[in-house]
């Protein structure tokens, strides 16, 4: 799979900007501010349907104007495609988005595997030294785009979430409680949970059972089972905190290495150099590239936003080795960062305004 073209309208910085793309490797190079990151997102909007940036969609629309529009143009196999991703802003204020595949709108869903995009970032690595939810924003960037299922399941399930989380702040304001109301959400929060469960134990067994080769370590899901009985279980402290206490939403993923000093496996957030954190993110990030190509058949997209300043020599020389087989777009503010590559790359670059 190759990503030809992008075209972006009124997105961020943007406001009428074609990009065409190398089918092997492409430098995006501009100082500070030119919107290197801008492009790089709207390359994963594209992709996924949504922002890593942030969940403030509006955000995304340029000021002063209430639509933005991001196409492109990707290639397999001779045969080509058009995916489109609208986002508006209604009279109200409210965000409405579409998407579409050749011109015919589909859900988020229908996007998944059509640009599988891995991503590289310096914020990469909070997935070892972050929260919770950066562990499970992980899980579900790598398996959205593998598996429509689970973008499904991942969406009624946040849906529902949300609507069960209001009721419980109603009977924490009121006292009342409509069990037959609860017992509709419980039952998608449950069925669509067991989903999210199941489907992310099976990636992190794909990584425990993966061969490591920058550093040894294993991950250790500490999921929360959504169940009838654990809802039943922490009902009145739920009512207390005016929250759904159980389910997938509150999911982690401890990475345990050997400490060498207890010689016991401990959680790597707590000993390991911020050197060895950045090994341990790239094995992530790299995991992730093989498990999308063998999922889905086709090579994913390499994505790398600034990821050198993060990174020594030696580790510059592993990323750069492995875009050898991809199709990568990387940002960078130094045009050295040429020569020091040794390949030939298309350029585009950025001046001061875009």
């Amino acid at each position: 799979m190759i990503l030809k073209h992008i075209y972006l309208q009124n997105f961020r910085s943007y406001s009428k900007s074609p990009f065409t793309f190398d089918p092997r490797f492409t430098v995006i190079i501009g100082p500070n501010a030119t919107g290197k990151t801008n492009l790089v997102e709207a390359i994963t909007v594209l992709s996924r349907g949504k922002s890593f940036r942030t969940s403030k969609e509006h955000q995304l629309i340029a000021f002063e104007t209430e639509v933005t529009h991001i196409s492109g143009t990707i290639e397999e196999d001779g045969e080509e495609e058009t995916l489109e991703v609208r986002i508006s802003l209604s009279q109200q204020g409210m965000v409405q988005k579409k998407y579409l595949v050749n011109g015919v709108p589909k859900r988020r869903s229908g996007l998944a595997g059509k640009l599988p995009t891995v991503l590289f970032t310096p914020l990469d690595l909070v997935l070892v030294s972050g929260q919770p939810g950066d562990k499970r924003r992980f899980l579900d960037e790598v398996l959205e785009q593998t598996d429509p299922d689970y973008a499904t399941a991942l969406l009624t399930y946040t849906k529902a979430l949300r609507q069960r989380n209001a009721l419980l702040e109603v009977v924490q304001k009121s006292g009342r409680r409509d069990e037959e109301r609860f017992s509709y959400w419980d039952n998608l929060l449950i069925t669509n949970g067991q989903i999210l469960t199941q489907k992310r134990e099976v990636f992190i067994n794909y990584i425990n059972q993966s061969e490591r080769k920058l550093f040894p370590f294993s991950l250790l899901y500490d999921k929360s089972l959504m169940s009838h009985e654990r809802l039943l279980q922490y009902k009145d402290a739920e009512v207390g905190a005016g929250m759904t206490l159980v389910g997938p939403q509150r999911d982690d993923v401890l990475i345990h290495s050997l400490h060498p000093v207890s010689k016991e496996l401990e959680d790597v957030k707590y000993f390991c150099s911020r050197g060895q954190q950045r090994l341990i993110t790239l094995e992530l990030k790299q995991l992730q590239i093989f498990y999308l190509q063998e999922q889905l058949g086709t090579q994913p997209l390499l994505v790398l936003d600034d990821i050198f300043s993060e990174l020594d020599s030696d580790h510059i020389k592993e990323v750069i080795q492995l875009t050898n087989d991809f199709q990568t777009i990387i940002t960078t503010t130094h045009k050295e960062f040429l020569s020091d590559t040794g390949k030939k790359a298309a350029v585009i670059e950025l001046k001061d305004s875009v």
